[in-house]
């Protein structure tokens, strides 16, 4: 079985004149949250083997606190710069490439994409997700190349408030 969990970045600063999307960084809410959901992971049972995450300030900040929260090495997280701007078929893409080593899979990045996604794998109304929400989706394959349209099930939400 994999199992995939999608993140979304915790709560950032409002976009601002002269500052680059990318660069916004978390708020100090925005840290709060990623630490609530971190912990809410950490108690459940599935705990990502590798986090992939987008390359935007606020991603890496959340991927950090999910990082030191599960103990999970730095070694074991990889930026993806185009996770940014990416396609629910770019993501899908990237699953499918996974290496079948790795049960658990985490995903840190940006909404509404992640949202789709999460509605595309499982084929269920997820809505959107909210900054710092985790959605955990299972598959009943033992290959990331299986993966596609309404082949997982979410199972748990996840949510930084």
């Amino acid at each position: 079985m994999k199992t995939l969990l999608l993140i979304r970045h915790a709560e950032a600063e409002s976009p601002y004149f002269g500052v680059e999307d990318k660069l916004r960084v978390l708020t100090q809410q925005g840290y709060m949250q990623a630490m609530h959901t971190s912990k809410r992971i950490k108690s459940g049972t599935y705990i990502p083997e590798i986090v992939f995450y987008s390359d935007a300030e606020r991603t890496k900040a959340t991927t950090q606190v999910l990082l030191e929260q599960l103990e999970i090495p730095e070694e074991a997280s990889f930026a993806e710069s185009d996770f940014y701007d990416a396609t629910v078929g770019r993501l899908l893409d990237f699953v499918n490439e996974r290496s079948d080593e790795a049960d658990c899979v985490a995903i840190v990045g940006h909404n509404p994409t992640l949202s789709f996604f999460a509605e595309y794998l499982t084929g269920e109304e997820i809505n959107s997700l909210s900054p710092a929400d985790a959605l955990v989706i299972t598959f009943d394959f033992d290959s990331w190349a299986l993966i596609s349209q309404a082949t997982g099930q979410s199972l748990v939400r996840y949510t930084g408030r």
